[in-house]
């Protein structure tokens, strides 16, 4: 029990922290472009609904390299790890140039399904095309963070995001407001900071690759094409990449709807969910180790302690996950205070976050179960089908009923779309109780 303490603790602390810092430093972003107006919410809040696809996409390709990062890792084969690395990018950098080109080329008409105030497109077409730019940074680097945490070296994506981070948040204070000689810019210096942002990022991971300071390393060698070998890793890898495509996509679709009640409700969904996201901190590491922690004994062929992992990792999730979510509904009463925003839509947004936190131990024990344990054994068909019938099956039709035809208030349409979690707890506890999981893929 001391050892699986001590993993735990190396894993999901830093990982945590980065989260925590994350989330901080983005609360302080939105703040910074709240005090624009709630025009200005709402447009950069479309433009990263866009990239939120794609963030997806890539958490969706990583995952599914995750499997057999985790396993060979359990093995200490750093070989093939590099070569998963190397074939999984190719995936990613072709997702980057698509949504390149939907950012850059053609964000007026991306904005148009959305909305059709003129002001909130003008500014997300003014937000989108820097932003554009750091669609091939912010995949690499979403790549080489979650390799660095599968091998636990957990604590270097910490120090790299809070670098970044810091970049961000200077860049967005100078460069929205003005200072000195350098005039203010609004939205459009809250694009350019990201993207500064991001190259540093980017240049930092790439680095350490390079310089071969870790076990994950890049050599020409690991961009060599291999078809049975990518072959193998794509049967694990798409129904991943699929899974979180479309989980974006139904995602993106609830902003659609909420988007055609009002622009005040693209304004209160954007501010609820970076409050939501402090919620999170704890639960991206909780997921991260228990990627390590159950693929790495599935890839010693050590199912017992594997099955016990994660038996231990969903009670601890269940517990944090009570404690998570009456924390962001205490934190909200003092956040929303300081948007520049009127109190019918703070109100709302209060509202909102009772329900979120409410639903955090079910919305969390989904989270890690499939993240964490389903993905880790290989059984990611199973989990693509679980999450795109609880989303497309249960959860869209029931909300575009309630926001779109019911007219029905935005707590009331989230409460809805909290039956769409119900759903997939109840065939996730199912699935994991099988122990189709349970498996070695790398052998």
């Amino acid at each position: 029990m001391k050892e699986f303490t001590r993993r735990i603790l190396s894993i999901a602390i830093p990982i945590t922290l980065q989260n925590l810092i994350s989330t901080g430093l983005n609360l302080v972003d939105n703040l910074m472009i709240g005090q624009l107006g709630t025009t200005a919410i709402a447009a950069v809040g479309l433009v990263n609904q866009v990239v939120f696809i794609l963030n997806l996409f890539t958490f969706g390709a990583s995952s599914g390299a995750g499997i057999f990062v985790s396993q060979y890792w359990g093995k200490r084969d750093e070989k093939s790890i590099e070569r998963t690395l190397g074939h999984i990018i190719y995936i990613t950098m072709g997702a980057a140039t698509v949504f390149f080109v939907l950012l850059y080329v053609f964000p007026e008409g991306i904005l148009k399904i959305f909305t059709s105030d003129t002001e909130v497109i003008r500014l997300g077409t003014e937000y989108a095309r820097p932003v554009a730019f750091s669609t091939f940074l912010t995949s690499f680097s979403f790549i080489m963070a979650m390799a660095l945490r599968t091998v636990e070296k957990a604590r270097i994506p910490l120090y790299i995001s809070l670098v970044a981070l810091s970049i961000n948040t200077v860049g967005n204070y100078i460069l929205i407001f003005g200072l000195g000689s350098i005039p203010a810019m609004g939205v459009f210096g809250a694009s350019v900071a990201t993207l500064v942002a991001r190259i540093a990022e980017f240049f930092i991971f790439l680095y350490i690759a390079l310089r071969r300071l870790t076990p994950i390393r890049f050599t020409l060698w690991a961009f060599r094409f291999d078809g049975p070998f990518f072959r193998r890793l794509m049967k694990y890898a798409t129904p991943v990449i699929f899974n979180e495509f479309l989980w974006s996509l139904g995602v993106t679709v609830y902003s659609l709807v909420m988007a055609r009640m009002g622009t005040e409700f693209i304004a209160a969904r954007n501010i609820s969910s970076t409050i939501e996201n402090f919620g999170f901190v704890i639960f991206g590491g909780l997921a991260s180790a228990t990627v390590v922690m159950v693929g790495s004994e599935l890839g010693r062929n050590n199912f017992t302690q594997a099955r016990f992992n994660a038996r231990k990792l969903i009670q601890l999730t269940v517990i944090t996950a009570v404690a998570t979510g009456l924390m962001i509904i205490f934190l909200s009463r003092f956040i929303v205070q300081l948007y520049n925003i009127d109190q019918t839509l703070k109100d709302i947004v209060l509202t909102v976050v009772v329900i979120v936190g409410l639903a955090q131990p079910i919305k969390m024990f989904n989270a890690v179960n499939i993240v964490g344990i389903l993905r880790s054994g290989g059984d990611t068909k199973a989990a693509m089908l679980m999450e795109i019938f609880s989303l497309w099956g249960v959860g869209i039709p029931l909300v575009a009923i309630a926001g779109l035809v019911l007219k029905w208030s935005l707590p009331a349409v989230y409460i809805v779309m909290m039956v769409e979690e119900l759903v997939k707890a109840i065939l996730g506890i199912w699935r994991t109780k099988t122990g189709k999981w349970v498996r070695n893929v790398v052998d």
